[in-house]
């Protein structure tokens, strides 16, 4: 009896948990090699997750790697965004810098070592190029 107890229990917590994690999972095909959450990732097509942990959590992941990362609210000027991620390209690296819901965009800190790179490396502060979901 208890063990059917503690199934009813995770399986209504697995229910509850589900819509969150639906509303802002997304697919993007990514057509370069890039870096998110200090992880090397290939080129291919990813699906990106809030993860049911935190608000801040979120996990990218293609069928044979991922990375999760911890990302903060960014304020924004628009009242909705289409579903994207933002990469940053400075010295030959893509970094993952942001991830934008319908409702609001998630800023994900890049390490100090990368944001030397991008104010020293010569050129401008970086090219922003932006992937929309399917």
């Amino acid at each position: 009896m208890k063990l059917y107890k503690v199934s009813v229990f995770f399986a209504l917590l697995v229910a509850a948990c589900l819509p969150v994690v639906g509303q802002t999972a997304m697919r993007v095909d990514i057509p370069f090699n890039f870096v998110a959450a200090g992880k090397s990732l290939p080129a291919g097509h990813y699906r990106v997750a809030r993860l049911p942990i935190s608000d801040c959590a979120w996990y990218i992941s293609n069928d044979h790697d991922g990375a999760s990362m911890l990302a903060h609210l960014a304020e924004s000027t628009q009242n909705s965004h289409r579903p994207s991620l933002v990469f940053l390209l400075a010295g030959g690296t893509y970094s993952l810098v942001k991830v934008r819901t319908d409702n609001s965009g998630w800023e994900v800190p890049q390490s100090k070592v990368k944001q030397t790179l991008v104010s020293k490396d010569g050129s401008k502060a970086g090219d922003y190029i932006e992937i929309g979901a399917e």
